[in-house]
C-alpha cells in the first residue's frame, strides 16, 4: 500500500530534483563557460518552477512526459533565454522584444546560424504556445466532468500567473539593473520588474501630448546658445563631413595599470587622452549610435519607416548642397535599407566588409562636398582579422587576474578594438588625404555585451573594477578638425545626441525647428542627459543622477522622448505643428 502511494507521488520528488539538477547545470556551470552572466542561485525561482511544473502535472492529468518536458521547456525558457538576454540586452526578453530584435540578429549571422536561430526561436515559442493550448484544453476537458475543479483550476492558474509576472511592482528608480534584480529577487520576479518598469517610462504619444512638448522644446530652442559647439577654423568653404560608429570599441583605459605592452597605437592613445568623453550606451547599441548621431534621437527603435524625416542631419546636409552616403561594413540590420533613404541618404552601400570604409573614400571620388556616416563590424562576434598583437603573451599580468573560461572571448574583444584603433587612425589619414579641411568624428556604439561579466568574474583590483562599473565617461569621441588636429570640448559627458547639431553648426546648416534642434539635449540645471539618464559633471567626475519628475530636465527629457515616439514610432503629428 504504501509502496502504491509512493510510485503514485514520486513525480512530486522526481520533479523537485530533476528542476534543481538543471537549473543549476545551466546557470552555474554551463553559462559561464560561455562568459554569460553567472545568476545567484536563487531557491526562489526553483520553487517557482517546482509551482508550474505541479500544475502541469494536474492539468495534464498526471501524465509525467508531459509534465517533465514542460519542466525542460520552462527551465529552459526562464534560465537560459532571460540570462541571455540580461547579458546581451541588458534586460530579460519577451516575446514581444522579437520583432526588434530579429533585424539585429539574423541578418548578421551566417547562413547556418541563420537557420538555426530561426528554427530554435519557432520550436520555443512554438512549444510555449503549445503548452498554453495544451493547458487550456484541459481546463476544457475537466470543466466537462467537473465544473468545480476545473474553475478551482482556472482560478488558481490565473492567480499563479498574476502573482509570478504581473503583480504591480514598486519602481522608485528612473533606472532599473536587471543584473542586481536577478541576483536578489531570482529571474521569474526580474520579469515582473520589467513590466512593471516598462509601464512605468511608458510615453503617450497623443496629439495633445506631442503639442504640448513641440511647445516646450520651441522655447528652450528659442533661449538657446551654440556657441560653445563652433570649432575653431578660418576659412568658407563647405567642410566634408565623416561620421563613424565603430561597432562595440573600447580603449580599455580603464586597465592601463594592469596593462604590461598596450596593443592600442601610439597615435590613438595621444588622440584619445585629448579627446572628449561621451557616456555609455544602451542595448541595440548599434542602431541607437546611427539615429542618435544622425537624427538627435534617445534610445528608440524605429518602425519601418514610410515617411521621409526632412529635418534628419542627412536631408539637411542635402539641402545645403552635400552629397550625402551611408557606408556600412555589415549587411543589412535594423531596418536601415527603409531608413537611412527616408532620412537623406542619397548613396547607401552596405555589406562593403571589415576595414573597408577607408577603402570605398579612397576609391570613389564626388563632385559636392560629402556628407557621409558610416559603421564598421570589427567589434562584432565572429569578426575578426589575423594579427601579431600577442595580445595574451604581452599581458600576463592582466590575463592572469582573468577567469580562464573567459580568457578566449577578452582576447578577441581587445585584439579587435586595438585593431580598430589601427583602423581609426588609417582612416582618418587618408580622409584627409583627399579632404584636408574635413570634420571627422569617430563614436563607439556600446561595449562589448560580453565583457561586464569578464570584468565581474575576474580578480581585477576591486577599486579598478569599481572604477570600470560605475563610469559613466566609457570610451572618447574622437574629433579630428581638419588641419587643425584633433579637437576636445571643454568638459566631459557630451551627449550623443547632439553630434547632429554639432555638425549642423559647423556646416552653416539651417536646422531651426528642425527634430535635431527639437531633440538637442541642454544642460538644465547644470545636468548632463544622454540615452535618457541624468549625470553631473561635479570635479570632472560625471555621476548619474535620479531626479525629480517634476524637475525642467524630466520634463524636457520626457517631451523629447513624446516627439522622438510620435515620429519614429507614432502618428507623425509633428508635422502639423511646423
Amino acid at each position: 500500500m504504501k509502496n502504491n502511494i509512493f510510485k503514485k507521488n514520486i513525480f512530486y520528488i522526481l520533479s523537485f530534483v530533476f528542476i534543481i539538477v538543471l537549473y543549476y547545470s545551466i546557470t552555474q556551470l554551463l553559462f559561464p563557460m560561455f562568459s554569460v552572466n553567472k545568476m545567484d542561485f536563487s531557491i526562489i525561482d526553483i520553487l517557482y518552477v517546482y509551482l508550474f511544473a505541479i500544475i502541469s502535472y494536474i492539468l495534464s492529468n498526471r501524465k509525467k512526459f508531459i509534465s517533465y518536458f514542460f519542466i525542460i521547456v520552462s527551465v529552459f525558457s526562464f534560465y537560459t533565454i532571460e540570462p541571455i538576454g540580461i547579458t546581451v540586452e541588458s534586460k530579460p526578453l519577451f516575446f514581444t522584444d522579437m520583432p526588434d530584435l530579429y533585424p539585429s540578429l539574423i541578418e548578421v549571422l551566417p547562413l547556418y546560424m541563420k537557420i538555426i536561430t530561426v528554427s530554435a526561436t519557432i520550436l520555443y515559442f512554438g512549444l510555449l504556445l503549445a503548452y498554453a493550448l495544451y493547458f487550456i484544453y484541459r481546463l476544457y476537458k475537466i470543466s466537462k466532468t467537473n465544473i468545480q475543479k476545473s474553475v478551482i483550476m482556472t482560478l488558481i492558474v490565473i492567480l499563479v500567473t498574476y502573482i509570478s509576472f504581473f503583480r504591480p511592482i514598486k519602481i522608485d528608480s528612473l533606472y532599473i539593473d536587471y543584473t542586481d534584480i536577478s541576483n536578489k529577487y531570482g529571474i521569474i520576479n526580474t520579469i515582473s520588474y520589467r513590466i512593471s518598469y516598462d509601464k512605468s517610462v511608458k510615453v503617450n504619444a497623443s496629439k495633445e501630448n506631442v503639442e504640448y512638448a513641440y511647445n516646450l522644446l520651441k522655447e528652450k530652442e528659442s533661449k538657446r546658445d551654440i556657441s560653445n559647439l563652433i570649432l575653431p577654423y578660418d576659412g568658407n568653404e563647405k567642410r566634408d563631413v565623416f561620421i563613424i560608429f565603430m561597432e562595440s570599441f573600447y580603449d580599455y583605459e580603464h586597465f592601463l595599470p594592469l596593462i604590461d605592452k598596450d596593443p592600442f597605437p601610439k597615435e590613438y592613445r595621444e588622440w584619445a587622452s585629448n579627446s572628449t568623453k561621451v557616456g555609455p550606451n544602451d542595448s541595440y547599441g548599434s542602431l541607437f549610435a546611427r539615429i542618435s548621431g544622425l537624427t538627435g534621437t534617445s534610445p528608440i527603435f524605429p518602425k519601418k519607416q514610410k515617411t521621409p524625416i526632412y529635418t534628419a542631419l542627412p536631408y539637411l546636409m542635402k539641402e545645403n548642397g552635400y552629397h550625402t552616403v551611408a557606408l556600412e561594413e555589415s549587411d543589412v540590420t535594423y531596418y536601415l535599407d527603409y531608413l537611412f533613404p527616408n532620412i537623406g541618404m542619397e548613396d547607401i552601400v552596405f555589406n562593403i566588409g571589415i576595414t573597408n570604409i577607408k577603402n570605398f573614400i579612397k576609391t570613389n571620388d564626388y563632385d559636392k562636398p560629402v556628407f557621409v556616416s558610416g559603421f564598421t563590424l570589427m567589434g562584432h562576434a565572429g569578426g575578426h582579422i589575423d594579427n601579431d598583437l600577442n595580445v595574451y603573451g604581452n599581458n600576463k599580468r592582466l590575463m592572469d587576474k582573468i577567469d580562464k573560461r573567459d580568457i578566449p572571448v577578452l582576447i578577441e574583444t581587445m585584439e579587435n578594438s586595438a585593431l580598430s584603433a589601427k583602423d581609426i587612425i588609417d582612416t582618418k589619414n587618408i580622409i584627409l588625404e583627399k579632404y584636408p579641411n574635413a570634420i571627422i568624428i569617430f563614436k563607439h556604439d556600446h561595449l562589448y555585451p560580453y565583457l561586464k561579466t569578464i570584468i565581474h568574474n575576474s580578480s581585477i583590483d576591486e577599486k579598478i573594477k569599481k572604477v570600470f562599473f560605475d563610469s559613466y565617461t566609457i570610451s572618447p569621441m574622437l574629433i579630428w578638425n581638419g588641419t587643425n588636429g584633433y579637437y576636445k570640448f571643454e568638459e566631459d559627458g557630451f551627449p550623443p545626441e547632439n553630434i547632429p547639431m554639432f555638425i549642423a553648426a559647423n556646416t552653416r546648416v539651417n536646422y531651426t525647428n528642425s527634430i535635431i534642434s527639437l531633440l538637442y539635449k541642454d544642460k538644465t540645471d547644470n545636468i548632463i542627459r544622454f540615452y535618457n539618464s541624468f549625470y553631473s559633471n561635479d570635479n570632472k567626475k560625471i555621476l548619474r543622477l535620479e531626479v525629480s519628475k517634476d524637475s525642467l530636465s524630466y520634463k524636457e527629457n520626457n517631451a523629447q522622448r513624446i516627439l522622438s515616439e510620435d515620429i519614429f514610432r507614432g502618428k507623425k503629428y509633428f508635422y502639423d505643428l511646423k
